[in-house]
């Protein structure tokens, strides 16, 4: 199961491209075009079956 959320974890990438390590530097929070909207969603859609298919293939702990 650990290498499956891996997975989904590195497909989905990481959010935070607009913060900043300073403590009070300004957020920039651009708009998603059409395109990145798609996309973004279709990331999201794919890392949930992902998960969900790791849970699915997971043995039964009993």
């Amino acid at each position: 199961m650990e290498s499956a959320s891996l997975i989904a974890l590195l497909f989905a990438g990481a959010f935070r491209a607009g913060e900043s390590a300073q403590p009070h530097a300004p957020q920039l929070s651009a708009k998603p075009g059409r395109k990145r909207s798609a996309w973004l969603a279709f990331r999201s859609r794919t890392a949930t079956l992902l998960h969900r298919l790791a849970w699915a293939l997971e043995p039964d702990p009993r």
